[in-house]
Protein backbone atom coordinates (compact mmCIF):
# COMPACT_ATOMS: atom_id res chain seq x y z
CA UNK A 1 0.00 0.00 0.00
CA UNK A 2 1.38 3.54 -0.96
CA UNK A 3 1.83 6.05 1.84
CA UNK A 4 -0.28 8.91 1.25
CA UNK A 5 0.89 12.23 2.73
CA UNK A 6 -1.39 14.05 4.88
CA UNK A 7 -2.27 17.01 2.30
CA UNK A 8 -4.31 16.45 -0.86
CA UNK A 9 -3.90 18.64 -4.34
CA UNK A 10 -5.57 21.95 -3.89
CA UNK A 11 -7.94 22.35 -6.22
CA UNK A 12 -6.30 26.06 -7.29
CA UNK A 13 -2.80 24.77 -8.11
CA UNK A 14 -1.75 25.05 -11.96
CA UNK A 15 -0.98 21.53 -13.66
CA UNK A 16 2.19 20.05 -11.53
CA UNK A 17 3.02 16.74 -13.45
CA UNK A 18 6.49 16.22 -13.75
CA UNK A 19 9.68 17.13 -10.83
CA UNK A 20 13.64 17.29 -12.13
CA UNK A 21 15.19 16.84 -8.65
CA UNK A 22 18.56 17.55 -8.72
CA UNK A 23 20.49 15.99 -6.08
CA UNK A 24 24.15 17.46 -6.69
CA UNK A 25 25.93 19.87 -9.16
CA UNK A 26 29.03 17.71 -8.80
CA UNK A 27 29.94 14.80 -11.89
CA UNK A 28 32.47 12.18 -12.65
CA UNK A 29 32.76 13.32 -15.54
CA UNK A 30 32.94 16.83 -17.19
CA UNK A 31 30.95 16.49 -20.30
CA UNK A 32 31.85 19.43 -23.07
CA UNK A 33 27.98 20.30 -23.59
CA UNK A 34 26.82 20.03 -19.64
CA UNK A 35 24.39 21.81 -19.33
CA UNK A 36 24.57 22.93 -15.52
CA UNK A 37 28.64 23.15 -16.13
CA UNK A 38 29.31 20.13 -13.80
CA UNK A 39 32.85 18.39 -12.87
CA UNK A 40 33.83 16.73 -9.88
CA UNK A 41 35.23 20.23 -8.13
CA UNK A 42 31.49 22.11 -8.81
CA UNK A 43 29.57 20.45 -5.61
CA UNK A 44 29.90 24.14 -3.40
CA UNK A 45 26.75 24.66 -3.79
CA UNK A 46 25.02 21.62 -2.84
CA UNK A 47 22.90 23.13 -0.23
CA UNK A 48 20.03 20.60 0.18
CA UNK A 49 19.67 18.18 3.14
CA UNK A 50 18.41 14.28 2.79
CA UNK A 51 15.62 15.83 4.75
CA UNK A 52 14.49 18.34 2.35
CA UNK A 53 15.02 16.13 -0.50
CA UNK A 54 12.23 14.03 1.35
CA UNK A 55 10.34 16.94 2.04
CA UNK A 56 10.26 17.77 -0.99
CA UNK A 57 9.42 14.86 -2.94
CA UNK A 58 6.06 14.58 -0.23
CA UNK A 59 5.10 18.27 -1.29
CA UNK A 60 5.70 17.66 -5.11
CA UNK A 61 3.46 14.61 -4.51
CA UNK A 62 1.02 16.53 -2.33
CA UNK A 63 0.30 19.42 -5.32
CA UNK A 64 -0.70 16.56 -7.81
CA UNK A 65 2.93 15.44 -9.26
CA UNK A 66 3.09 11.81 -10.08
CA UNK A 67 6.33 11.60 -12.23
CA UNK A 68 10.11 12.15 -10.77
CA UNK A 69 13.38 12.10 -12.26
CA UNK A 70 16.74 12.24 -10.02
CA UNK A 71 18.94 14.30 -11.76
CA UNK A 72 22.31 15.99 -11.49
CA UNK A 73 25.26 16.17 -11.93
CA UNK A 74 25.47 12.74 -11.17
CA UNK A 75 22.73 11.69 -8.71
CA UNK A 76 24.65 8.81 -7.73
CA UNK A 77 27.07 10.86 -5.67
CA UNK A 78 24.88 11.74 -3.51
CA UNK A 79 24.17 8.70 -0.86
CA UNK A 80 20.66 9.63 -0.21
CA UNK A 81 19.71 8.50 -3.87
CA UNK A 82 18.64 5.07 -2.42
CA UNK A 83 16.52 6.59 0.25
CA UNK A 84 15.11 9.03 -2.00
CA UNK A 85 14.39 6.45 -4.45
CA UNK A 86 12.16 4.28 -1.50
CA UNK A 87 10.47 7.35 -0.28
CA UNK A 88 8.96 8.33 -3.93
CA UNK A 89 8.38 4.58 -5.12
CA UNK A 90 6.76 4.44 -1.81
CA UNK A 91 4.57 7.49 -1.52
CA UNK A 92 2.91 6.75 -4.57
CA UNK A 93 4.75 8.13 -7.38
CA UNK A 94 3.84 6.22 -11.05
CA UNK A 95 6.89 7.09 -12.87
CA UNK A 96 10.56 7.45 -10.99
CA UNK A 97 13.46 7.82 -12.88
CA UNK A 98 17.20 7.86 -12.25
CA UNK A 99 19.21 9.96 -15.12
CA UNK A 100 22.95 9.06 -14.82
CA UNK A 101 26.28 8.82 -16.81
CA UNK A 102 26.44 5.17 -15.57
CA UNK A 103 30.17 4.79 -15.22
CA UNK A 104 29.72 3.86 -12.02
CA UNK A 105 27.03 2.09 -10.26
CA UNK A 106 27.33 -0.18 -8.02
CA UNK A 107 25.29 -3.77 -7.58
CA UNK A 108 23.79 -2.38 -4.41
CA UNK A 109 22.38 0.65 -6.30
CA UNK A 110 21.16 -1.52 -9.09
CA UNK A 111 19.54 -4.17 -6.59
CA UNK A 112 17.74 -1.00 -5.53
CA UNK A 113 16.60 -0.10 -9.04
CA UNK A 114 14.95 -3.67 -9.34
CA UNK A 115 13.47 -3.46 -5.94
CA UNK A 116 11.40 -0.28 -6.88
CA UNK A 117 10.96 -1.11 -10.58
CA UNK A 118 13.08 2.37 -11.36
CA UNK A 119 13.55 3.40 -15.05
CA UNK A 120 17.44 4.68 -15.92
CA UNK A 121 18.17 7.00 -18.36
CA UNK A 122 21.59 7.93 -19.56
CA UNK A 123 23.61 9.91 -22.71
CA UNK A 124 25.48 8.15 -25.13
CA UNK A 125 27.82 10.09 -27.66
CA UNK A 126 29.54 7.65 -29.84
CA UNK A 127 30.57 3.69 -30.85
CA UNK A 128 33.82 4.94 -31.08
CA UNK A 129 35.14 4.98 -27.46
CA UNK A 130 37.80 8.43 -28.19
CA UNK A 131 35.21 10.39 -29.69
CA UNK A 132 32.64 9.57 -26.62
CA UNK A 133 35.46 9.87 -24.26
CA UNK A 134 36.57 12.93 -25.77
CA UNK A 135 33.11 14.50 -25.07
CA UNK A 136 33.14 12.98 -21.28
CA UNK A 137 36.52 14.39 -21.00
CA UNK A 138 37.38 10.82 -19.25
CA UNK A 139 39.39 8.49 -20.44
CA UNK A 140 37.52 5.10 -20.13
CA UNK A 141 34.09 6.12 -19.30
CA UNK A 142 32.79 4.90 -23.36
CA UNK A 143 34.28 1.18 -21.69
CA UNK A 144 32.11 1.73 -18.09
CA UNK A 145 28.93 3.39 -19.11
CA UNK A 146 28.42 0.34 -22.20
CA UNK A 147 29.40 -2.00 -19.38
CA UNK A 148 26.55 -0.47 -17.06
CA UNK A 149 23.64 -0.51 -19.40
CA UNK A 150 24.31 -4.27 -19.95
CA UNK A 151 24.28 -4.34 -16.15
CA UNK A 152 21.03 -2.08 -16.32
CA UNK A 153 19.40 -4.40 -19.29
CA UNK A 154 20.38 -7.76 -17.63
CA UNK A 155 18.47 -6.44 -14.76
CA UNK A 156 15.49 -6.40 -16.51
CA UNK A 157 15.02 -2.69 -15.94
CA UNK A 158 13.73 0.27 -18.43
CA UNK A 159 16.51 2.14 -19.83
CA UNK A 160 16.28 5.17 -21.77
CA UNK A 161 19.81 6.53 -23.73
CA UNK A 162 19.86 9.92 -25.75
CA UNK A 163 22.34 11.01 -28.02
CA UNK A 164 23.08 14.26 -27.97
CA UNK A 165 24.17 15.59 -31.47
CA UNK A 166 27.43 18.41 -31.45
CA UNK A 167 30.23 18.45 -33.91
CA UNK A 168 32.51 15.89 -32.30
CA UNK A 169 29.58 13.26 -32.85
CA UNK A 170 28.21 15.01 -35.95
CA UNK A 171 26.45 12.71 -38.50
CA UNK A 172 26.40 9.31 -35.81
CA UNK A 173 22.92 8.77 -35.22
CA UNK A 174 22.83 5.76 -37.33
CA UNK A 175 25.83 3.80 -35.65
CA UNK A 176 25.03 5.01 -31.99
CA UNK A 177 20.95 4.01 -32.75
CA UNK A 178 22.33 0.53 -34.52
CA UNK A 179 24.84 0.10 -31.88
CA UNK A 180 21.99 0.36 -29.15
CA UNK A 181 19.34 -1.97 -30.50
CA UNK A 182 21.74 -4.36 -30.68
CA UNK A 183 22.52 -4.02 -27.13
CA UNK A 184 18.95 -4.48 -26.70
CA UNK A 185 18.31 -0.75 -26.07
CA UNK A 186 14.41 -0.33 -26.64
CA UNK A 187 14.13 3.40 -26.38
CA UNK A 188 16.31 6.20 -27.62
CA UNK A 189 15.88 9.77 -28.04
CA UNK A 190 18.06 12.22 -29.90
CA UNK A 191 17.99 16.29 -29.47
CA UNK A 192 20.79 18.87 -30.51
CA UNK A 193 23.16 20.17 -28.48
CA UNK A 194 21.67 23.58 -26.82
CA UNK A 195 23.00 26.50 -25.64
CA UNK A 196 23.67 26.27 -21.90
CA UNK A 197 25.78 25.52 -19.40
CA UNK A 198 29.51 24.63 -21.21
CA UNK A 199 27.86 24.50 -24.62
CA UNK A 200 26.52 28.19 -24.48
CA UNK A 201 28.48 30.19 -26.71
CA UNK A 202 28.38 33.67 -25.15
CA UNK A 203 27.08 36.03 -22.18
CA UNK A 204 23.41 35.72 -22.86
CA UNK A 205 21.24 32.69 -23.09
CA UNK A 206 17.71 32.75 -24.91
CA UNK A 207 14.33 31.17 -24.07
CA UNK A 208 14.81 30.12 -27.44
CA UNK A 209 16.76 27.27 -26.91
CA UNK A 210 14.51 25.82 -24.74
CA UNK A 211 12.09 23.16 -25.81
CA UNK A 212 7.82 24.25 -25.52
CA UNK A 213 7.10 21.80 -23.01
CA UNK A 214 9.37 23.37 -20.75
CA UNK A 215 6.78 26.05 -20.56
CA UNK A 216 3.77 24.09 -18.45
CA UNK A 217 3.71 21.52 -15.63
CA UNK A 218 7.01 20.76 -14.96
CA UNK A 219 9.94 21.85 -12.69
CA UNK A 220 13.27 21.53 -11.45
CA UNK A 221 15.11 22.27 -8.57
CA UNK A 222 18.94 22.67 -8.07
CA UNK A 223 20.76 21.36 -4.86
CA UNK A 224 21.25 24.93 -4.12
CA UNK A 225 17.34 25.22 -3.55
CA UNK A 226 16.39 27.15 -6.47
CA UNK A 227 13.67 26.19 -8.50
CA UNK A 228 13.18 26.47 -12.42
CA UNK A 229 10.26 26.02 -14.50
CA UNK A 230 12.54 23.37 -16.37
CA UNK A 231 15.74 21.41 -16.11
CA UNK A 232 17.54 23.80 -19.08
CA UNK A 233 15.97 27.07 -17.76
CA UNK A 234 18.48 27.54 -14.30
CA UNK A 235 19.03 31.37 -16.12
CA UNK A 236 15.64 32.00 -15.17
CA UNK A 237 14.91 31.03 -11.47
CA UNK A 238 11.41 31.70 -10.32
CA UNK A 239 12.04 31.13 -6.42
CA UNK A 240 13.91 28.95 -3.92
CA UNK A 241 12.77 25.95 -1.44
CA UNK A 242 15.13 27.46 1.01
CA UNK A 243 12.99 30.77 1.34
CA UNK A 244 9.69 29.58 -0.10
CA UNK A 245 6.97 26.60 0.31
CA UNK A 246 6.94 24.90 -3.07
CA UNK A 247 3.01 25.31 -3.06
CA UNK A 248 3.89 29.29 -2.59
CA UNK A 249 6.12 28.87 -5.84
CA UNK A 250 3.97 26.66 -8.18
CA UNK A 251 1.17 29.19 -7.24
CA UNK A 252 3.59 32.45 -7.87
CA UNK A 253 3.09 34.72 -10.47
CA UNK A 254 7.16 35.24 -11.30
CA UNK A 255 6.12 31.55 -12.67
CA UNK A 256 2.76 31.82 -14.55
CA UNK A 257 4.71 35.30 -15.83
CA UNK A 258 8.21 33.44 -16.96
CA UNK A 259 6.36 30.33 -18.30
CA UNK A 260 4.15 32.52 -20.66
CA UNK A 261 7.84 34.09 -22.08
CA UNK A 262 9.04 30.69 -22.28
CA UNK A 263 5.47 29.64 -24.60
CA UNK A 264 6.15 32.82 -26.17
CA UNK A 265 9.80 31.90 -27.45
CA UNK A 266 9.14 28.61 -28.44
CA UNK A 267 5.86 29.12 -29.99
CA UNK A 268 7.58 28.40 -33.75
CA UNK A 269 7.08 24.06 -34.58
CA UNK A 270 10.26 22.90 -34.05
CA UNK A 271 10.67 24.49 -30.92
CA UNK A 272 8.34 21.61 -29.79
CA UNK A 273 9.03 18.24 -29.04
CA UNK A 274 6.76 15.80 -32.10
CA UNK A 275 5.54 13.87 -30.56
CA UNK A 276 5.22 14.93 -27.54
CA UNK A 277 7.94 13.12 -25.50
CA UNK A 278 7.17 11.70 -21.97
CA UNK A 279 8.83 9.47 -19.82
CA UNK A 280 6.43 6.62 -20.45
CA UNK A 281 5.12 7.99 -24.34
CA UNK A 282 6.47 4.91 -26.14
CA UNK A 283 6.31 7.07 -29.44
CA UNK A 284 9.48 8.65 -28.50
CA UNK A 285 11.85 6.03 -29.80
CA UNK A 286 14.26 5.73 -32.41
CA UNK A 287 12.69 6.38 -35.39
CA UNK A 288 11.75 9.67 -34.29
CA UNK A 289 15.17 10.21 -36.00
CA UNK A 290 16.51 14.18 -37.01
CA UNK A 291 14.01 15.12 -39.77
CA UNK A 292 11.33 17.71 -40.58
CA UNK A 293 8.53 14.91 -40.84
CA UNK A 294 9.64 13.86 -37.25
CA UNK A 295 11.39 16.78 -35.58
CA UNK A 296 13.97 15.99 -33.22
CA UNK A 297 12.77 15.44 -29.31
CA UNK A 298 14.06 18.32 -27.05
CA UNK A 299 15.41 17.96 -23.55
CA UNK A 300 13.03 15.32 -21.55
CA UNK A 301 13.34 14.78 -19.71
CA UNK A 302 11.57 11.70 -17.81
CA UNK A 303 10.75 13.92 -20.29
CA UNK A 304 10.41 13.43 -19.14
CA UNK A 305 9.53 19.24 -22.49
CA UNK A 306 11.14 14.48 -20.05
CA UNK A 307 15.54 15.34 -19.59
CA UNK A 308 10.24 17.50 -20.58
CA UNK A 309 12.21 15.18 -18.46
CA UNK A 310 11.87 13.09 -21.28
CA UNK A 311 13.85 12.73 -24.79
CA UNK A 312 16.96 13.88 -22.70
CA UNK A 313 18.65 16.81 -20.99
CA UNK A 314 21.33 18.10 -23.04
CA UNK A 315 23.98 16.86 -20.95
Amino acid sequence: MHEEPVRNVPSNQPKFDFLWLELTNRCNLQCSHCYSGSSPYSGDRDFLTEADYLRLIEESYALGCRQIQFIGGEPTLNKSLPVLIERASKIGYEFVEVFTNLVKVSDVLIDTFKKYRISVATSFYSTNALTHDGITGSVGSFSRTTVNMRKILAAGLDLRVGLIEMEANSGEYQSVFNYLTEMGVMNIGYDRIRGFGRAQENDTCSMTELCGHCAEGVLAIGPDGVVAPCIMSKQWPVGSVLFSNLTEINCSETLRATRQRIAEATSSTDAFCQPECGPNNKQCIPECGPSRQCPPCGPNAGHKCPPNGNCTPGR
